[in-house]
């Protein structure tokens, strides 16, 4: 039946080339909410730019944000992958002005540096600012850093659930993280990136990322996981299978294979199950999941 729940604005701030970072922090907390939320009576709500900022004439434009998100987060997440961001008439840039405005208001605020490669169409300018406002923030707190997206995810999910620990805004009467066991949650991450246009103007993408990611958002480890993906329709992607046996996810970590796609990659994207096996101290537990496998 319905539940009242504590809605907690989570405020996602980049610059534009966390692209895949922001979807997937993003699909991470949609997820939350269906696998921890209803137990904890926490219901999280990612705010992006792209998806949330309202149109509006009579100030600066990040005054504007400021007012519409900032203000109004309950947490602030920050992450940067190769690039600072444009300058305000306030801060080095907008992110970094979200940052300091939220830090100011005492909400929250976790930032995070990627540490994945570069890449080959970086801007000198922007990576220098950017190693200069790092050595700035790490002056102040502690500061994350993240390998890929799917890192990234864990360490975001992390936070704030002991930012929900820290202000109380879960339900004292439901039942403990202990008693939870472990809990898998499987998504695809894809990215790409432009790389040019071919002979007839058409712009032409590289993957970035093609990965299925697993994450135990529980509280014991599962062990001895081993899992078969079943296509449910036309299939695009050769499977993979974990490497070397059966592998253990440990709690709030998360593992990952990269799909290959097969000849008919560009098609429509596949839903497959995957049915999962596992042991909690010792104890067999079986799950199936369904989730679409993005293409393009």
């Amino acid at each position: 039946m319905p539940q009242l729940t504590n809605g907690v604005l989570v405020l996602i701030a980049s610059p534009g080339d966390a692209v895949e970072e922001r979807a997937a922090v993003r699909e991470a907390l949609v997820d939350w909410n269906i696998t921890r939320g209803r137990r904890e009576r926490v219901a999280l709500l990612p705010w992006l730019f792209e998806r949330h900022a309202v149109a509006k004439v009579g100030d600066r434009p990040q005054a504007i944000i400021n007012a519409q998100a900032v203000d109004k987060a309950d947490v602030v997440v920050a992450f940067f992958d190769s690039r600072l961001g444009t300058a305000t008439e306030v801060d080095v840039s907008g992110t970094a002005e979200e940052i300091n405005r939220a830090a100011d208001l005492g909400k929250p605020v976790h930032v995070y540096f990627s540490e994945e490669p570069l890449p080959r169409d970086v801007d000198g300018e922007q990576l220098e600012a950017l190693r200069a406002f790092q050595a700035e923030m790490e002056q102040r707190g502690l500061m994350g850093r993240y390998a890929d997206p799917a890192d990234l995810v864990g360490q975001v999910v992390r936070a704030i659930e002991l930012d929900i620990e820290d202000a109380g805004w879960a339900d004292p009467s439901s039942p403990s993280t202990a008693e939870a066991g472990a809990d898998l949650v499987w998504r695809h991450i894809h990215g790409r990136e432009p790389k040019g246009f071919d002979k007839r103007g058409k712009m032409q993408y590289r993957t970035t990322a093609n990965d299925l990611v697993v994450t135990n958002d529980g509280s014991v480890p599962a062990e001895e996981l081993t899992f078969e993906i079943v296509a449910v329709g036309p299939t695009h992607f050769a499977f993979p299978e974990p490497p070397d046996g059966p592998v253990t996810v440990h709690p709030r970590s998360s593992l990952s294979w990269t799909l290959i796609p097969t000849p008919s990659w560009g098609a429509s994207g596949s839903t497959v199950e995957i049915r999962a096996s596992w042991t909690e101290n010792g104890e067999p537990k079986q799950a199936i999941r369904t989730i679409t496998l993005e293409s393009g």
